[in-house]
């Protein structure tokens, strides 16, 4: 048997489709590293030393190689202003989220204001909730994980803006606010990220859930989202060459996915809509393959046997001397019992030694 080397090899390894010492994992957990550790969001969202001790203690316990602080992802939309600052719902128990769409008409398109996230004052929320969170669990982690930032994906972030439904209506009409949107969502985007990074995030990690096939065609995802992705990572890789490429998206994705090596993907973070033998044959050896336990009915629902099953299955579908992490589909519920997470590492590390 390997040695074990440590959580950054054991994901190289995936990377690279090269034979690790096991298979590497990623919880995929935010809100369901505050809950576990007997917390709400509400608690964390805002307290850097509580989001790294709750995230660090899930990891330990679920046996992650990836690691993400307590992240509220729509915290990032609460310092836009267009013109006036966005209009926020903001739970104690869950993720904030934007109270209706903001954007109808070119003139918004054109009064949208990002800030500079590397300037504290535009965006104290963001510094706050996001900055501060990375950079104090940068600071206080003791083993080598993986740090994931987080950002929407130009799509979905002018979704949020837009509307999906919006957006999608836009798209069968000529697309042309979507357009205008997509220039400034892309700009946006790459900031982001590069902002998680040099506060001490080492992957990027971006979220594109309306982008997937179930809304639109492989065809308008390559007409719309393939050149803005491809200039975001173009962006982080300029900025940060060795940080990995992590790109999530929901839904059905074998046919999106076969274009994402061309933008940089290395990571595709695959929907449980998507079995994982069609994406192993989508992808091919040019891109990895995170996923994609199912959240719901195996993870949240589920007993540790059940998990197991499912992970043992996964990894024979899309394992290849590398090339594969075990993970949720999506985000791990924020419910989901720890018995059933830890079920994930369990599985995994079983596969190399039998």
């Amino acid at each position: 048997m390997m040695e074990d080397k440590g959580h950054r090899a054991a994901i190289e390894a995936a990377l690279n489709f090269e034979p690790g010492s096991r298979v590497p994992v990623n919880n995929f957990a935010n809100i369901a590293a505050v809950r576990s550790a007997g917390h709400v969001i509400k608690d964390a969202r805002f307290d850097s030393r509580l989001s790294s001790s709750c995230t660090i203690r899930y990891a330990k316990m679920t046996g992650s190689d990836f690691i993400k602080p307590c992240l509220d992802t729509n915290v990032e939309f609460m310092d836009i202003t267009v013109p006036g600052k966005v209009e926020m719902v903001v739970p104690d128990d869950n993720y904030t989220r934007i109270s209706g769409h903001v954007i109808s008409d070119p003139e918004d398109a054109d009064k949208l204001e990002f800030y500079d996230p590397f300037v504290p004052k535009e965006c104290p929320q963001f510094t706050k909730g996001f900055v501060e969170n990375i950079e104090a669990l940068a600071e206080s982690m003791d083993e080598d994980w993986h740090i994931c930032g987080f950002c929407w994906a130009p799509f979905s972030f002018a979704g949020f803006l837009m509307g999906a439904e919006n957006m999608m209506m836009d798209i069968m009409m000529d697309g042309d606010l979507l357009r205008a949107v997509l220039n400034k969502t892309e700009r946006m985007s790459a900031d982001l990220q590069r902002r998680c990074i040099d506060a001490g995030a080492t992957v990027m990690w971006m979220a594109d859930p309306t982008a997937g096939e179930d809304l639109i065609s492989s065809d308008t995802y390559k007409e719309y989202e393939f050149d803005h992705l491809k200039h975001v990572v173009d962006s982080v890789k300029a900025f940060r060459p060795d940080a990995p490429i992590l790109y999530h998206m929901c839904g059905y994705t074998a046919n999106t996915m076969r274009l994402l090596p061309d933008a940089g993907v290395q990571c595709f973070s695959c929907d449980t809509k998507t079995d994982l033998a069609e994406a192993r044959a989508s992808a091919g050896r040019k891109l990895a393959i995170m996923g994609n336990v199912d959240p719901v009915g195996t993870l949240l629902m589920g007993t540790p046997e059940k998990v197991i099953a499912e992970v043992t299955a996964d990894i024979a579908k899309a394992y290849e001397d590398g090339g594969y992490i075990v993970a949720p589909g999506c985000e791990v519920p924020r419910d989901a019992p720890d018995e059933n997470v830890i079920a994930m590492y369990t599985a995994a590390s079983r596969f190399l030694q039998s």
